[in-house]
């Protein structure tokens, strides 16, 4: 469950997030593209809500108006939106030929800042994919496009998530040092919820050294940052991350209670899966101590959260 091992800095480009001019030249947009460029912005605000179904709406109903009004480049970024939902939802798969043909409008249009932002989405996916060299390479041709017209956001996400193929591959001290410049940026930027994750990222390798208050400092600031942001599956994530750092060091009762407390999370946001999981955790460390009565009651409450329905 923590982001350095199971998930990537998702992207999230809302509309005008290349800095710099487009590099092809493009006609003023019309009334109705610039109402979609609007409603575009809703999908992006409900998907930072954690409000997928509404977001993935609203982005293919950009994309019809799109289509409609012969706009490439909103119909590009639009696909782009749309690969990047599928991601999140656990459809890499489904995400490459959106991202495919919008990376196919960019080198129509000639415009670097979209080739970049696709290329920077295909390597997301192929990560989610589990396909590390295809990832590095999508990564590797965007980021020089992303430094020369400093779009120093998504060359943060870039670094993030090229650190996080260095650190699969045992090249940690060069995934530290990437996810430390992420973190760098993201500050300057103030963006919150990337930084959350750089720091993640850097806990996860200072645990793996066995630098066990220093990893807790940093999930914790992380944590802190997920809540001023409002993200709710982030947060549950902070917090079984602290659960199995608790659980490591044999700090069994805050370990407990950080579990309990990402169980809540998850089943708020419906997410069985992760909820069943975190329940498997607290039945186990029961057992460890010897109260099988505690273990038999989360055993319950594990079978009664997957005979539920699923949620709609």
């Amino acid at each position: 469950m923590r982001r350095a091992v199971c998930t990537v800095l998702l992207l999230a480009f809302a509309c005008g997030s290349c800095s710099g001019k487009p590099s092809a030249k493009v006609s003023e947009p019309s009334p109705l593209s610039l109402q979609a460029q609007q409603l575009r912005e809703k999908g992006h605000r409900a998907l930072t809500k954690g409000d997928l179904p509404r977001a993935a709406a609203i982005f293919e109903e950009v994309r019809r108006v799109a289509e409609g009004l012969d706009d490439r480049r909103l119909l590009a970024e639009t696909f782009n939106d749309l690969g990047g939902m599928a991601g999140r939802q656990g459809h890499a798969a489904k995400a490459v030929p959106l991202h495919q043909k919008a990376l196919g409008i960019a080198k129509d249009l000639g415009d670097d800042a979209l080739k970049a932002a696709t290329l920077a989405y295909l390597g997301q996916a192929a990560q989610l994919l589990g396909d590390r060299e295809a990832a590095n390479g999508f990564y590797r041709q965007a980021l020089p496009i992303v430094m020369e017209r400093k779009d120093r956001k998504t060359e943060a996400v870039l670094l993030n998530n090229l650190g996080l193929i260095q650190q699969k591959q045992g090249q940690v001290d060069e995934a530290q040092q990437n996810f430390r410049q992420a973190m760098l940026l993201n500050t300057e930027l103030g963006e919150s919820r990337s930084l959350a994750s750089n720091l993640s990222n850097l806990g996860s390798i200072l645990e793996s050294k066995g630098q066990v208050d220093e990893a807790r400092q940093h999930y914790e600031q992380a944590l802190n940052l997920d809540k001023t942001v409002g993200d709710p599956a982030a947060i549950a994530a902070d917090l079984s991350r602290l659960g199995q750092l608790a659980e490591t060091a044999k700090q069994t009762q805050q370990a407990r209670g950080y579990y309990e407390r990402a169980y809540r999370a998850y089943t708020a946001q419906k997410n069985t899966l992760q909820a069943a999981e975190v329940l498997e955790r607290l039945s186990r460390l029961a057992r460890q101590e010897g109260s099988e009565d505690l273990a038999a009651h989360y055993d319950a409450r594990l079978k009664a959260l997957l005979a539920a329905p699923a949620p709609k």
